[in-house]
């Protein structure tokens, strides 16, 4: 309890080291991006915002309740003035009505299916966003781990090199090879270490993209967990059968049937225009005048009203006509948008899918070329050491090692990045 008691203690006065973070894998990043990022918490605001709305709607239906008051004071210094209404006097006015909507000519049911139709629209488009960001993690996530996987083979290609010139340089002091093997070397070396520097610039920015995403402190290290393995399935069988869980799937094709939804609630709207408007309306007045007159007795009235009140609007400039027609078109366009929006899901997939056979082939040949090239460099280096085999050879030998390494790498993040573009074209969460 005591050492509790001082460590709180330490830690409120900032002088207890902060705990080192944990290493974070690929599904921690997904949820942390999901409960942090700034822009999935704006799409989750808007999706209550959509809810309130539809409360709003509601309105349409319910009576409203006014109340008013009035107190007017009248001076009249005309001593000849005889009528009532005009002489000096102090009025109140006490109203309260009651006005319960009974037919607004479809609005308030357009309006009200409006509302719902955008809620949907909402959250569809939260659904968009959360989906975006997934895939953006796990892209940003593969190319955190690529980057850091070229930064220790060129360094291990540097180190290789760097043996390779002091063999060089002891071939050339003793007469065994000319300085141009030396030369050579230099030059490999010097390459090898200006690709090192430009896969250390590509891994800060692929960490600092990773970090925006997720929310994660610059001052902190970012700590990833082991390279998660290839996934070898995929979400279907066939380009068919992932066309038809895109189409079916993707928030976007939601997003555009909405809109088509809420462009004909908007025509129902203009067409309520023309249409009749009725209502009840229930009031209670409570009057009262006194005069400064005092010869004339005071009034005081208290008086209930009920009312029906009908109206019609058949004609308006021909602009509600002319409005309904731009509507229709409106709906007609964004009903060929979502046309469109289908063909390029559906060839967007088969693309995805056709990209996941080439990458898996072509990490197959990256495997088969990269233990040929170790093979190779182990005889190389072997038979240079002999003397069996020249400084070139050794040196043409590391020069294909690390080709061959790098397309392993590349090949490796080629097959998870086709794989995270097929699972969100398809539209695939998790």
């Amino acid at each position: 309890m005591l050492k509790i008691i001082l460590l709180t203690c330490l830690a409120c006065t900032g002088l207890v080291w902060p705990l080192k973070a944990s290493a974070l894998d690929l599904q921690q990043c997904i949820a942390r991006g999901l409960e942090r990022n700034p822009q999935v918490k704006a799409y989750q605001l808007a999706t209550r915002e959509a809810g309130e709305a539809v409360n709003e709607s509601l309105g349409a239906f319910l009576p409203t309740l006014t109340a008013s008051f009035t107190e007017t004071t009248l001076d009249n210094g005309s001593s000849p003035e005889r009528d009532a209404d005009f002489l000096s006097q102090d009025s109140q006015t006490l109203s309260v009505r009651l006005s319960q909507p009974l037919f607004t000519g479809f609005a308030g049911v357009a309006g009200y299916k409006r509302a719902r139709h955008a809620q949907i629209y909402r959250n569809s488009e939260l659904r968009y966003m959360q989906q975006q960001l997934v895939r953006e993690v796990k892209v940003n996530y593969f190319d955190v781990l690529r980057t850091r996987q070229l930064v220790e083979k060129w360094q291990d290609s540097t180190r290789r090199l760097e043996n390779q010139r002091k063999i060089s340089a002891a071939w050339v002091e003793q007469e065994l090879a000319p300085r141009l093997r030396l030369l050579e070397v230099e030059v490999e070396l010097s390459n090898a270490r200006q690709r090192l520097a430009n896969a250390q610039a590509a891994r800060a920015i692929a960490e600092a993209k990773l970090r925006e995403w997720i929310v994660y402190p610059q001052d902190q290290p970012l700590e990833l967990d082991a390279v998660p393995a290839i996934a070898t399935a995929v979400p279907c069988d066939s380009a068919e059968e992932c066309a038809r869980k895109g189409l079916a799937n993707r928030p976007e094709l939601e997003l555009a049937r909405q809109n088509i939804q809420i462009a004909r609630q908007d025509s129902t709207s203009i067409l309520a225009r023309n249409l009749p408007q009725a209502s009840v309306d229930a009031s209670w007045v409570d009057y009262n005048r006194s005069f400064d007159n005092n010869t004339i007795n005071s009034e005081e009235r208290d008086y209930y009203t009920v009312s029906l009140n009908v109206s019609i609007r058949p004609f308006q400039g021909g602009r509600n006509i002319a409005a309904w027609r731009r509507q229709q078109l409106a709906v007609q366009r964004l009903e060929q948008d979502l046309i469109s929006r289908s063909n390029g899901i559906d060839t967007e997939v088969r693309t995805r899918f056709a990209q996941i056979e080439e990458a898996r082939s072509r990490l197959e040949n990256s495997a088969q070329g990269l233990a040929e090239a170790r093979e190779a460099y182990n005889f190389a280096e072997q038979s240079t050491k002999l003397g069996v085999s020249s400084l070139n050879d050794l040196l043409s030998a590391e020069i294909r090692l690390t080709q061959a390494e790098i397309n392993r790498i590349e090949a490796e993040n080629a097959l998870r990045q086709a794989r995270v573009q097929l699972d969100y074209v398809v539209g695939v969460t998790d």
